[in-house]
């Protein structure tokens, strides 16, 4: 006699929808398939009888099949299991009825009825046992059932790690695509700004040959103002290709001392255990009411360790590296630091290196003073014989002039700005060894000769006692960076901009790093 089951389609309104089939039966989106699941592969499982048992079975390897919740390949249906097609795909239960009852299981007063005699004869056979025998039994018993407990527990740990590997897995591969737009927002930006230099040449090109010809065709009276906009124009086009010209001689003799600060900290609490985050049941972080992750010593996930990256360039051979001090102690001047400082967790550096240019391994990172009322530090490494130009400083006061042309060269936008000017197979290839970890990312790029700062051009819009205002473009990762006059001297050190009012960036005025980086001095010890 032919085997037959019912399943009521859960995904139609008021769950009415029961249909029997004969085994064997094939589920899936296709015509052909006996029970039609509209949220599902073509032929997405099969359904058949085996050994007296209904047996449900995946028919392609890597289709999503889940049974009650869980992920199976193959397995024995009961009475009332949920089967799910697919993620989020179409779901069935197996109702009673048919011709396979008596494989589903027996009705619960039967099953009940028959645990009982069972266990009447268990304890009959076992009371006619000598004390011996039945003590080994019950200590073997105790036995099996302690090694039934562990496996339970370990399958349960086992299934929860699973879990949130998973939901790890899926956070990485978001992460990852997040990357990987950031990469390519940043090459298309730089390509976005060489065409509109390359334009704003061209067009200044043309220009003053339109004009050179409209002269020679021109009666002379008429040739003063054509002359005039001609010359205005000729001094524009030189005033660029000379600004253009200092960039590039400022990266070609003094970009290989400017370096990728790349750092990391956590906070510890007063018993020195670091800050994790705080996970949910299925493994993700949870979060308050601003959106900000719960933190907590005794938290079941990851250490929460920051990653940051910032600019510095060297200022003397003894190995002194000037930058910001929200790079030097990044949880300086910080709210999110200083509400856990107000919780009595203590901040930890884990991480202070540079990367240089031409410079295959990361140097070390020391601070050891900073400035008074100012976003400038001073750092040291140990050069060990390799050979790094040092920055020339402003010293006379005289080198920031309001509307002079300035460069700024640091590493804004960070690794993803670097991996965006590399060929996009080895920045794959890079990022897929690296991971998402922005230090292990930076090594990779050292190692390839693949360190280069960027160098943005402006002009001074006004100097005050406590900033340069320029408008020199910048982001995350530049602060740090030196903003240079047209000479190659260092007149500031960047620090900040404010995208939303005009493009305008910050930098501190060389003079008040002065004091730390005194000529002859030896560097101090730490702060």
């Amino acid at each position: 006699m032919s085997v037959s089951v019912r399943f009521r389609h859960l995904d139609v309104q008021d769950h009415e929808y029961i249909q029997e089939v004969r085994l064997p039966a094939l589920i899936g989106s296709a015509p052909e398939a006996d029970v039609r699941a509209e949220r599902a592969a073509a032929h997405h499982a099969r359904v058949f009888e085996r050994a007296g048992e209904i047996v449900l079975q995946v028919v392609e390897a890597g289709l999503v099949l889940r049974l009650s919740g869980e992920d199976v390949r193959e397995a024995v249906l009961r009475e009332g299991d949920v089967i799910e097609l697919g993620e989020g795909g179409s779901r069935l239960r197996l109702e009673a009825g048919g011709h396979a009852n008596k494989m589903l299981g027996r009705a619960p007063w039967e099953r009940k009825r028959s645990l009982a005699s069972k266990r009447a004869r268990v304890a009959r056979s076992f009371a006619q046992l000598s004390p011996p025998v039945r003590g080994m039994l019950g200590v073997g018993l105790a036995l099996i059932l302690a090694v039934l407990g562990y496996s339970w527990l370990q399958d349960r740990m086992l299934r929860q790690e699973v879990k949130h590997l998973r939901e790890a897995l899926r956070d990485t591969d978001r992460e990852r695509l997040a990357f990987a737009a950031r990469i390519s927002e940043e090459r298309e930006r730089a390509a976005t700004d060489r065409a509109a230099l390359s334009t704003r040449l061209d067009e200044l090109r043309q220009r003053e040959e339109t004009l050179y010809g409209q002269i020679r065709a021109t009666a002379v009276a008429e040739t003063g103002a054509l002359r005039d906009e001609l010359e205005a124009t000729r001094t524009r086009l030189a005033t660029l290709e000379t600004e253009r010209a200092a960039g590039e001689r400022i990266v070609r003799d003094y970009g290989a001392g400017v370096c990728l600060i790349q750092g990391a900290y956590l906070f510890r609490d007063a018993e020195g255990r670091p800050l994790r985050y705080k996970l949910d049941e299925k493994g993700r972080a949870l979060r308050d009411a601003d959106d900000n992750p719960l933190l907590d010593p005794e938290g079941t996930g990851s250490v929460h360790e920051v990653e940051y990256v910032g600019t510095g360039f060297l200022v003397d051979r003894r190995g002194l590296v000037l930058t910001n001090r929200h790079i030097a102690v990044p949880w300086w001047n910080d709210d999110h630091a200083q509400s856990l400082a107000e919780q009595g967790y203590v901040a930890k550096q884990t991480v202070l290196r540079a990367f240089f240019p031409r410079v295959k391994r990361p140097f070390d990172l020391h601070v050891e003073s900073h400035a008074e009322r100012a976003d400038v530090s001073l750092v040291r490494l140990e050069l060990a014989g390799a050979r790094l130009p040092t920055l020339p400083l402003d010293r006379t006061g005289k080198g920031a002039v309001t509307g002079q042309a300035v460069v700024l060269v640091g590493f804004p936008a960070g690794v993803e700005a670097m991996l965006a000017k590399i060929d996009s197979a080895v920045a794959r290839e890079i990022v897929t060894a690296a991971g998402m970890s922005t230090g292990k990312i930076s090594e990779a790029l050292a190692a390839r000769g693949l360190v280069r700062p960027s160098t943005t051009q402006g002009h001074i819009a006004d100097i005050t006692d406590t900033d340069v205002v320029f408008d020199a473009p910048t982001t995350q990762g530049g602060s740090g960076g030196p903003l240079l006059n047209r000479n190659g001297q260092v007149i500031g050190v960047a620090y900040a901009v404010l995208s939303r009012f005009g493009g305008n960036s910050f930098a501190v005025p060389v003079r008040r790093a002065l004091p730390l980086v005194k000529p002859g001095t030896s560097p101090g010890s730490g702060p």
